[in-house]
């Protein structure tokens, strides 16, 4: 999961370093994750704007639920193939709840780890612009 410097930092959480004194490789790190963060919340806005089952809480069980979200990714894309996308273009804005995280403690060694192995493959392999 992709989050940024107010969630908790988890082994299953990637959240950016810290702004102070970034070295290139943390600062391309936290570049791409900002990059994915605002890729998948523009994709999430369009799903929203279309499928207003999902605006708010699915009463569910989780399985059910799982198999909702799902269809609405394959109607969705069924849709855009039949239509073209740009009908489906529209300007959505995606407000997104801020949640203020309690710190305690020092950061889990398992996630900061996490993220190093990210960082480093992603000096290895840089993005290519054309």
């Amino acid at each position: 999961m992709l989050g940024n410097e107010t969630y908790p930092f988890l082994p299953y959480l990637m959240k950016p370093y810290e702004r102070y004194s970034l070295a290139d490789r943390r600062r391309n790190f936290n570049k791409r994750l900002s990059r994915a963060r605002k890729t998948v919340e523009c994709a999430f806005g369009i799903l929203y704007s279309k499928w207003r089952i999902i605006s708010k809480t699915i009463q569910t069980e989780v399985e059910q639920a799982d198999k909702i979200v799902k269809c609405i990714c394959v109607l969705h894309n069924t849709i855009i193939e039949k239509e073209g996308f740009e009908r489906h273009l529209t300007d959505v804005t995606v407000q997104s709840k801020s949640v203020a995280w309690e710190r305690r403690g020092r950061l889990p060694t398992e996630a900061k780890n996490i993220r190093d192995l990210f960082s480093l493959y992603m000096k290895k392999y840089p993005l290519r612009y054309n």
